[in-house]
């Protein structure tokens, strides 16, 4: 029999809940929770429909368009989540931002294993990546092209922090996020025997004349330094992209994108 959740008001920023809720704009404390949080209708519905636990749903009780989200709330009540109505600034403080949605949830982090099945799969590893909105982007990227696997290498930006999950658009729920260490990374690689395919400015070909068949891991690295040689020497093909002009490389989302896009363009569904 399945929970239901609760429905209350909380109109105190003083309340401990409110300060819970705060607190994970600070990766110290999504790790101790356990817990992100995601804004915005489409993004939380598209949450609860991919099975993601949502501890609390919280809407802005001042909103005179509530009734458009009343489907929203009464479907995540049904799965146990707590609906709480807050006033507009209770919004504003916990999304850190002036001009909040009017929806956010607080969501239970998911993580998983390097997978024993890869027929057929698209894999992106990206090496200790620092910049929260390259993440969600990539994410998104990866969405739109069927990459289901995104595969964390040691100390990579947060995930699930706030500026990430904004800029995936609601795809982290749609990829696997995966943390592992670059030497158990390459082992899973090997002993699968998975195409790795690197970028590098040294001793690479052309990204269009590259084996794209599946499955494959695209390797993607640090936006100063890109992919360190420890990676770089276990790779199967190295790839770049033309520069035309003045600059000596793309942003690092960009990039990825123009890849993952060739190898669908090689590999028609």
């Amino acid at each position: 029999m399945t929970n239901i959740g609760n429905r209350y008001q909380i109109s105190s920023l003083a309340n401990d809940k409110v300060k819970l809720i705060n607190s994970l704009h600070h990766r110290k404390y999504r790790r101790e929770y356990n817990l992100f949080v995601a804004e915005g209708i489409r993004i939380c519905r598209e949450a609860a429909e991919n099975g993601w636990e949502i501890r609390y749903l919280l809407y802005d009780n001042s909103n005179i368009d509530i009734h458009m989200i009343e489907n929203l709330i009464n479907n995540v009540l049904c799965l146990g989540t707590d609906v709480i109505g807050v006033t507009s600034e209770i919004l504003s403080k916990i999304s850190h931002k002036e001009n909040p949605q009017n929806v956010l949830c607080v969501i239970c982090q998911k993580w998983n294993h390097l997978p024993s099945i890869i027929k057929d799969k698209t894999f992106v590893a990206l090496e200790t990546v620092r910049d929260p909105g390259n993440l969600g982007t990539i994410l998104r990227t990866m969405d739109g092209v069927g990459a289901t696997d995104c595969i964390l290498l040691d100390e990579c930006t947060d995930p699930f922090s706030y500026e990430s999950v904004r800029a995936s658009m609601g795809a982290i729920f749609n990829v696997n996020i995966i943390a592992s260490s670059s030497k158990n990374f390459l082992k899973w690689k090997s002993r699968h025997k998975i195409s790795l395919i690197g970028t590098s400015l040294f001793n690479s070909n052309d990204y269009t004349k590259t084996n794209w068949q599946l499955p494959f891991i695209l390797a993607m690295g640090n936006e100063q330094q890109g992919l360190s040689q420890n990676i770089l020497n276990e790779c199967d093909q190295l790839i770049k992209l033309p520069m035309l002009g003045r600059s000596d490389s793309l942003n690092l989302a960009v990039s990825t994108g123009v890849a993952l896009y060739e190898s669908i363009r090689k590999n028609p569904n």
